[in-house]
This record gives C-alpha cells, sequence and structure tokens, in this order.
C-alpha cells in the first residue's frame, strides 16, 4: 500500500508544479495609459502628468505597481529602476501615478507589477505596454497690466512673465495691435528679451489715449529642441473715464443706491472696504456732486451678494475733487468679508411744498407723503415717481398744515425735511340784521343831531339880530365887545 501512495503524491506534486509553471507562463501583463486626455504631440513643460497602471484580474495578489522608462529591448523589470512604487494590492485595480514632464522623465514609459506571494519561482510580470512622454511646448506666458484701471491721460506698464517654472535661457516676446480689431489687422511686435536669470520683461506706456491689447509668447532651447509657447491670453489696455452711478436692485438708478462704476463699458460695483466716517463722508459728497444730486445725507457700507470683479476696491476722496476719478482708489482688493457703499443724496428727498391744493416738487422716486396737522399725520399716502398728491378735509379744517416725503426703500428708511407750513382758520361773518339795524339807528340819530345842532341854531340866530348890536352892559354902562342876545325874564 505504501507504494501506491508514493505514486500518487509524485502525481500531485508533478501536477502543481505543472499548474504552477503554467500560471507563471500566462500570468497577464498589466495596462498603462494616461488617467486623462494628453495630446502625446504636445506635451508642456513641467506640467505634472497623470498616468494609470491596471493590474488585471489574473494577477497573483498581492502584488505592488511601479512605474519606470524602458531603454532598451533586453531590459526586463527585475533590472529596471521604478521610479515609484505603489503600496501593495490586494484585488485587480488601477493605480495613478504623478509623472512631471520633464527631461528627466522623457522616453518611453512602462509599468509592471511584482507579487509578494513568496513561494512563486519568478514574482515579475512582463512590461506594460509603452506611453510616450516627450516635452514639446513651453506654456503660455502671461500679460498683466499695473494699474489695471487708468485714466484717460494716465500712465500704465505692460508685464509679460514665464509660467513655465524654474527654467532658465529663454525668450519672452510682446506684440500689441490698436483697438478696434478690425478683420485682417495682424500682432505688431513691440519687442524681445533674452533672458538668462529672471522671468519677466515689461514695457511703459505714458499720457494713455489709445486702447491696445498685448500679447507675448515664449520660446527656448529645451534638451536637444527648440519649445515655443501659444500666446499668452489677450489683455487690454483701455483709458476709462471711470463715470459712476448710485443703483438699487428693483429701483434702477436714481440718487441712491449702492456705489458702481464703469469699467470697459460694463457698471461694476465698488468693492468699499471699511473707512473712518470723514473719508466715507467726503466720498459720498462727491459721488453726490458729480451725479447732480446735492449732498450726502446717509452713507453705509452693507453686505451684498453681488459679483464683484474686484478691479476697484473703494474710492477716498478728501471731498474736493470734482470727481470721483480725480480721487485715490484702490485696485485688485479681496472682496470677501466687505460689502458697497450705499449712498443717499439729499435730491433723493427732496423737501415737499405744500399748498392748499397740492404740493411740489413732484419726489423722483417711489416713497409715500406723509400729511400732517398740527403735528399729527392724516394721511400716509403711496406716491409713484412723477405723480402729486393731496387730501381733502371736510371737517375740523382749521390749524396748521405741513407734509414730508417718506422714502420706500429695500434698506434704509429716511424721513425728509418738513415742508413750508400752511395756515387755516376758518371766518365766520356776523348776522346782517343787527348790523343794518345798528347803521339806520345811527342814521337816524345823526339826523336828529343834524336836526337839533344846526337847523334850530340858525332860526335862533336870526331872531337875535334885530337888537341892537352895540348895546351898553347894564352894570357896567359900558360898550360889550360882544354881541349879545338879551332874553326878556317871563314875569
Amino acid at each position: 500500500m505504501f507504494l501506491p501512495n508514493t505514486r500518487a503524491l509524485a502525481v500531485v506534486c508533478w501536477i502543481m508544479c505543472v499548474r504552477i509553471t503554467v500560471s507563471q507562463a500566462s500570468v497577464p501583463a498589466p495596462v498603462l495609459n494616461f488617467a486623462s486626455s494628453v495630446n502625446e504631440s504636445n506635451i508642456v513643460l513641467n506640467t505634472l502628468l497623470v498616468v494609470s497602471c491596471y493590474a488585471p484580474r489574473g494577477a497573483p495578489y498581492p502584488l505592488t505597481l511601479s512605474v519606470g522608462r524602458l531603454e532598451s529591448p533586453s531590459q526586463t523589470p527585475e533590472t529596471t529602476e521604478p521610479w515609484v512604487t505603489s503600496q501593495v494590492v490586494n484585488y485587480a485595480s488601477s493605480v495613478d501615478f504623478n509623472i512631471p514632464a520633464i527631461a528627466k522623465y522623457e522616453g518611453k514609459i512602462v509599468c509592471w507589477y511584482q507579487s509578494t506571494r513568496t513561494e512563486l519561482k519568478n514574482s515579475y510580470s512582463e512590461f506594460s505596454n509603452t506611453v510616450p512622454l516627450v516635452v514639446s511646448a513651453l506654456p503660455p506666458p502671461t500679460v498683466s497690466l499695473h494699474p489695471s484701471v487708468f485714466l484717460v491721460g494716465g500712465n500704465y506698464t505692460v508685464y509679460c512673465d514665464s509660467t513655465a517654472g524654474p527654467v532658465t535661457n529663454f525668450t519672452l516676446s510682446l506684440y500689441y495691435r490698436i483697438l478696434p480689431v478690425t478683420p485682417g489687422t495682424n500682432w505688431t511686435f513691440a519687442g524681445s528679451v533674452f533672458l538668462t536669470d529672471g522671468n519677466r520683461i515689461y514695457s511703459r506706456y505714458t499720457n494713455a489715449v489709445v486702447q491696445i491689447e498685448f500679447v507675448c509668447t515664449m520660446g527656448m532651447l529645451y534638451n536637444g529642441k527648440v519649445l515655443h509657447s501659444l500666446q499668452s491670453k489677450i489683455e487690454q489696455a483701455i483709458p476709462e473715464e471711470l463715470p459712476v452711478r448710485l443703483w438699487e436692485q428693483n429701483r434702477g438708478e436714481s440718487c441712491l443706491g449702492d456705489l458702481d462704476v464703469k469699467i470697459r463699458g460694463m457698471w461694476e460695483p465698488v468693492c468699499q472696504q471699511e473707512v473712518n466716517a470723514s473719508v466715507a463722508i467726503a466720498t459720498a459728497n462727491v459721488v453726490c456732486r458729480e451725479l447732480g444730486c446735492g449732498h450726502v445725507l446717509v452713507w453705509r457700507i452693507l453686505e451684498n451678494n453681488r459679483h464683484f470683479s474686484g478691479k476697484i476696491g473703494g474710492f477716498r476722496c478728501s471731498g474736493k475733487e470734482e470727481k470721483t476719478r480725480d480721487c485715490p482708489m484702490n485696485e485688485n482688493e479681496s472682496c470677501k468679508n466687505r460689502g458697497s457703499l450705499y449712498i443717499v443724496c439729499s435730491d433723493a428727498l427732496p423737501p415737499p411744498k405744500l399748498s392748499v391744493m397740492t404740493y411740489g416738487p413732484v419726489p423722483k422716486l417711489y416713497g409715500y407723503i406723509v400729511f400732517r396737522k398740527n403735528g399729527v399725520i392724516l394721511r400716509d399716502q403711496y406716491s409713484k415717481p412723477g405723480t402729486s398728491a393731496s387730501i381733502t378735509q371736510s371737517y375740523e379744517v382749521a390749524g396748521e398744515y405741513d407734509c414730508v416725503y417718506r422714502l420706500y426703500s429695500s434698506k434704509i428708511q429716511l424721513v425728509s425735511q418738513p415742508s413750508n407750513t400752511v395756515f387755516i382758520y376758518i371766518y365766520n361773518p356776523p348776522d346782517p340784521v343787527p348790523i343794518v339795524a345798528g347803521v339806520l339807528t345811527t342814521v337816524i340819530g345823526i339826523a336828529i343831531l343834524t336836526y337839533i345842532c344846526i337847523y334850530r341854531t340858525a332860526t335862533q340866530e336870526v331872531q337875535g339880530n334885530e337888537f341892537p348890536a352895540h348895546s351898553q352892559d347894564p352894570a357896567t354902562n359900558a360898550e360889550n365887545p360882544y354881541p349879545t342876545v338879551h332874553i326878556p325874564q317871563q314875569p
């Protein structure tokens, strides 16, 4: 019985050895490709490429994956120095590797795996397919302006910067063309500089009145070949007038609202930082004066969910400027945790003028006309822009009337100065019958007095004149110089 068992054991061992040999011979190779879409004929210097190595289902897990370069046909995974090796992988999956696009890693890239199982005679797989990595282009440089916003007649500098990373011995070239661009307009070469140190060239412009746009390119000799970049993005240098407006949602442009400035033909909100009160009031007064809206009544820095471009970071006026464009301004500021400058000018709340029938001037905004009598509110009447309002009093009319204009705003509730005051009183004329009776009584009385005092006295004077005009006073026996009337005494 021992012999048959020995033969059976030998057969089992032979089968196992055959299976191991066959499995090692049929171990599938991994698959290598770029993890994302890559133009293999236009690989940019110093970019980070991602290659993905896939270990198939039939691989002897657990295992590790490695990436390297294939340099000769006789090369094997055992003799290849890996650039990077993954951690242990226990099931079929892909592992990504980051490979920088530099001269050191140019060539044919391959990957392979090595099993961690100790019973295998050969733990290495074959090489994967090859993926070519050849640097053939440079990243486009960038063009920028400083300041990014400048006035008509102002000065600015245009910069061209390399984005290729830590490289030397390259050339930057600057080009321009006048705006507006017509079909067939080509770029004009402004100049180039060969740089052995540094990564920037620049050109200054003064008394700017012409609209210009710029691009730049980069070129260099690298690893035995000439590399060129694409053109940079276009940067436009446009002298600005920087008009401003006050604008509020659902109200539009008026003498109150958030401060906006027009840049590149577009209205942009001003990202205003916190400033002291004197600077804010001075800035708001310049804005109101420039817009013909009187003087500032109220200013606030309010939170705003509008999109800030960051080109204008806020004005810092002294109050003497004619326009906000003449004020110092911030630029390229982060608008995080900042808001817009909200301004209410005096013309947004003009004091109304009250008359018995209506009021004026007519407000230019939505709001309420508040009628008051003796300081007590009679009525709030909603008023659309350009319309008037009136009230009618049919009882208890007498009193002191005025009105105010209360602004309808989603952010600030304000009330204007009171209008002029109108006094209304009731005149009650007296009863005409007593007046007529009194007049008649007076006339009759005057007539009687006239008769007594004038007519009768005149009659008596005529009768007295029949006696001698010159007589002697019997008491003195002398002439009386004054005529007298002698009335005989009754016995």
